[in-house]
């Protein structure tokens, strides 16, 4: 295919003078200046300017976006009951972590009017915060409206907004961030953006990251204000635990209780009927203690055989065994964030955050 056609040059003419002009050497476009063409000429002769375009770039689509922090301040989250008698009483855990609470709230001005179309709270431990909350940022909650404009660029605006926060979390040293995934594949999208960027190092579920530090115990999970693991989940597996525990001493008790009103019930049995029949009653209770014995150990064969076959790591800790339970099945919807090396965040500065706390 040979690109030798000669398209026409279309003309527009003077509506004062009558002179014909090229329409791309004046710029002139029938949509925007509907009343027809003047030229410099005549416009110049009466004193008058070119009506001005509506329509050029800085008038059409969006206008400037505020990133206003409305709320700083200093809280504290206290360890509940069930994870206060297992860590703070043990000497593992303080009672309190405390944190900077923030409110964030990006603003466009519509129509004159200044209008809120998204929001974040957000929670950040310091480097002077116990383990394992030390440098770790939790984006606790975020939403939005549909008001910003051009609307197709609205989910590009979000991403640029929590990206731009963790790349300010991470400049004030902050080492690791948590977020729950609003959207699976849209935080994904995010966080790959992030990395192209070089704001995130490297993200991952929150299983997988769990796995890859050989999680062994709930005191190494960090532990933040709000729902899922901090800390309700937690205390929900604690109080389930310590109710199978009680249900496993009560039948512990029962079956010791009865064991022992059988061997009662075995001698008076053999005082009363003599030594042969006595014989005869040992073989068989050694015949059923034998039965009980095959029973018990197929079954704990078959446990084994179910934990192989389970994704969740075997920590010989029944609570950190359930919680890697409740990990995978939310592994999905909850990511943890690395900003910095391990090696890197050995050498950070410890965090100082430059504006003050202020409350609205």
């Amino acid at each position: 295919m040979k690109n030798d056609h000669l398209e026409q040059e279309p003309f527009v003419e003077c509506t004062d003078c009558g002179r014909k002009l090229h329409q791309i050497c004046v710029l002139h476009f029938e949509v925007i200046w509907p009343e027809g063409f003047t030229c410099d000429n005549c416009l110049k002769s009466k004193g008058k300017k070119k009506k001005e375009n509506k329509f050029t770039s800085k008038n059409c689509g969006a206008g400037e976006v505020t990133i206003r922090v409305v709320s700083s301040s200093e809280k504290f989250v206290e360890v509940k009951p069930g994870m206060k008698a297992r860590y703070v009483d043990t000497g593992q855990w303080p009672d309190t972590f405390p944190y900077r609470a923030k409110a964030l709230f990006a603003f466009e001005e519509i129509d004159g009017v200044d209008t809120c179309f998204f929001g974040m709270h957000v929670q950040e431990y310091g480097s002077d915060c116990s383990a394992p909350n030390t440098r770790r940022v939790y984006i606790a909650y975020l939403d939005s409206v549909h008001f910003f404009r051009p609307k197709q660029f609205r989910t590009a605006v979000y991403h640029e907004i929590l990206l731009g926060y963790l790349d300010y979390a991470k400049l004030l040293g902050y080492t690791m961030a948590h977020i729950w995934a609003y959207s699976k594949n849209g935080i994904k999208k995010m966080l790959d953006k992030g990395t192209v960027d070089r704001i995130v190092l490297d993200y991952k579920d929150i299983l997988k990251q769990a796995t890859e530090d050989n999680l062994q115990s709930a005191s190494e999970l960090p532990y933040f204000e709000g729902d899922f693991f901090w800390p309700n989940v937690l205390e929900e597996s604690i109080k389930e635990l310590d109710q199978e525990q009680e249900e496993k001493r009560k039948q512990e008790a029962s079956a010791a209780a009865a064991a022992e009103a059988a061997a009662r019930a075995a001698v008076a049995s053999s005082d009363a009927n003599g030594e042969g029949e006595d014989s005869m009653d040992g073989k068989k209770k050694g015949q059923k203690a034998s039965s009980r014995n095959k029973k018990s150990n197929k079954s704990k064969n078959n446990q084994r055989k179910n934990n192989k076959k389970s994704t969740v790591p075997y920590t010989g800790n029944d609570l950190s065994t359930k919680i890697y339970s409740t990990m995978e099945k939310h592994k999905e919807v909850f990511f943890v964030i690395r900003l910095h090396s391990v090696q890197a965040a050995a050498s950070l500065p410890a965090v100082g955050d430059p504006d003050p706390f202020y409350y609205m």
